[in-house]
């Protein structure tokens, strides 16, 4: 999940998002999305789906493919 974690902090400083404004985003608090750069909490796929929905195409998670139709996800676990 490195990979993730690393996107998830370039993704948020290049959109000039705090980690405070992005929790806001995600209906958590700051400490969850430090806690989920710093890989001490793992995102739930919906959670995974909503970074998704935030960021685009940019956020590539190497375990879940999507598939370009909202609600239609699938994963490679």
């Amino acid at each position: 999940m490195t990979e993730v974690q690393h996107n998830l902090r370039r993704l948020r400083k290049r959109n000039k998002l705090t980690q405070s404004q992005l929790g806001a985003k995600l209906n958590v608090d700051q400490a969850t999305i430090s806690n989920f750069e710093t890989g001490k909490t793992v995102m739930t796929v919906a959670q995974l789906y909503e970074m998704y929905l935030i960021f685009g195409d940019d956020f590539d998670c190497p375990f879940i493919h999507y598939t370009g139709q909202e609600n239609n996800m699938s994963n490679s676990f």
